[in-house]
């Protein structure tokens, strides 16, 4: 059976967000935060958004530092979580619930990102689409940070007959 061609628009709900919520480790965040900060070239005050946000992991240590973040995110849920652990962390961050696709700004942003393998879920078009879409609403000189980890699980087969892995409490086989 074929997945529903718009499947993302009501997948990350219930079980995703709570299976998200707890599957990256604190040091992984800290890590990709740090590689943010860096090859972004933020600083205080650094206009960043932080698109899909999911439920904002990255998006609160750098606002932590003093980074002015959006975050946006299509999922309702993955929003009403972004925004109780932002309210328990005592940090400011504007959250836009909207398609990646049709981001609102122009030359807003100094740095944007789009991390935790969420890209590709569109087909050529929205991917392009939510491409010019960033490249909109960054600043001139801005910088964009894309993490696309599908890459090596598209080029590589996977040789196990089997795999079984235990992660943030959730078991897969």
């Amino acid at each position: 059976m074929n997945a529903p061609r718009n499947w993302y628009e009501s997948f990350f709900a219930g079980l995703a967000v709570e299976f998200w919520r707890v599957v990256v480790p604190d040091a992984a965040t800290l890590e990709e935060s740090a590689f943010l900060w860096k090859h972004l070239a933020l600083f205080p005050g650094a206009r960043v958004l932080d698109v899909p946000c999911g439920h904002g992991r990255l998006a609160l240590p750098l606002a932590a530092k003093g980074c002015r973040v959006t975050g946006v995110d299509l999922s309702r849920e993955f929003l009403r979580a972004a925004k109780d652990v932002a309210r328990e962390a005592g940090v400011s961050i504007d959250w836009l619930r909207s398609d990646m696709r049709r981001l609102p700004w122009k030359d807003d942003f100094d740095a944007a990102y789009c991390m935790g393998n969420s890209f590709g879920y569109l087909d050529d078009a929205g991917n392009a689409a939510f491409l010019s879409a960033v490249a909109r609403a960054l600043a001139p000189g801005g910088r964009f940070v894309l993490d696309f980890g599908q890459t090596a699980e598209s080029i590589f087969p996977r040789l196990e007959a089997r795999l079984e892995v235990e992660m943030g409490g959730f078991q897969f086989a």
